[in-house]
């Protein structure tokens, strides 16, 4: 089964610590890229190494581009509880969005990914993700 749509958001997922949301994600990303899990949690860690990726209090936003994807793709997931220490400067997350930018995307994918980047300065549309089981 192909996945085609851009977002993918993992409602009532819970986690324990940082390794097993980034091991998650790595599968995910796995079946929606074809890169192999092992890369995409070495690339997450090698970004998050360069400067921070959180964007707002508890919100973290990994992200990194590679010629290996077979395309971009966009995981969101809202983390309840939330994991209450990710390293030494940040605590209590509850959500992070992943952006895997596929390089060479097309100018349309890329406008929709910038067009959601800029919701996300917005915190009641942070909250809505945060809460996003609540939505339905």
């Amino acid at each position: 089964m192909k996945n085609e749509q851009l977002f993918n958001i993992y409602p009532k997922r819970s986690f324990s610590t940082k390794d097993e949301v980034l091991s998650f994600i790595g599968q995910e990303s796995n079946k929606l890229t074809g890169v192999w899990p092992t890369d995409i949690k070495n690339n997450l860690l090698k970004r998050e190494n360069q400067g921070s990726i959180e964007i707002a209090p508890g919100v973290l936003l990994p992200h990194f581009e590679s010629p290996s994807f077979s395309k971009s793709k966009v995981l969101i997931l809202p983390l309840k509880p939330a994991i209450r220490v990710w390293n030494d400067e940040i605590y209590d997350v509850k959500l992070v969005i992943v952006i895997l930018l596929k390089t060479d995307e097309k100018k349309s994918i890329k406008q929709e990914i910038t067009k959601f980047t800029r919701k996300l300065a917005d915190d009641k549309y942070l909250d809505k993700l945060i809460n996003v089981e609540n939505n339905k």
